[in-house]
């Protein structure tokens, strides 16, 4: 796979902004970055969508199929999710993957950072939903949730 140098710039940019001076994608196209030893989220360059995916796996649901309606609000215009999208595996059991692809271009490793940071969190809020056993699940409720202009 070719790389495009821009791309190869700003993840040495982002590595130089966390203190991971030899960050690099590998010849696939991808790095993967551990936070505290539990969660992982791992960065792809899809020259093809010109774009970077961020995705992480966020394990198997411990409520199994009953949380499949609280995903799918999750990704409801994208409020919960913050513009990621939860999605399931083709796995036995599912497992719920944590998606969002990022336009690389135009942007510098401060940016990057920020919209990485952002990814962790909901990460992090939505694997400890899927956590949970199905009587205490309720989805993250960083942003204002209030559907009121919305009528289906």
């Amino acid at each position: 796979m070719v790389i495009d140098p821009g791309v190869i710039m700003l993840i040495s940019e982002l590595g130089q902004r966390m203190g991971l001076s030899g960050l690099a994608l590998n010849a696939g196209g991808t790095c993967a970055l551990s936070f505290d030893g539990r969660s992982q989220v791992n960065i792809q360059y899809r020259p093809d969508a010109d774009a970077l995916w961020l995705y992480a796996d966020l394990g198997v649901p411990v409520a199994g199929e009953a949380i499949y309606g609280e995903l799918l609000r999750g990704n409801f215009f994208w409020r919960t999710t913050f513009g990621a999208t939860l999605s399931l595996s083709g796995d036995d059991p599912a497992r719920v993957v944590l998606a969002q692809p990022v336009a690389w271009q135009g942007i510098d490793g401060a940016r990057l950072a920020e919209i990485l940071d952002l990814f962790l969190k909901t990460q992090e809020d939505w694997a400890e939903l899927i956590a949970q056993p199905i009587e205490t699940t309720t989805a993250p409720t960083s942003l204002d949730n209030d559907m009121s202009m919305i009528r289906i």
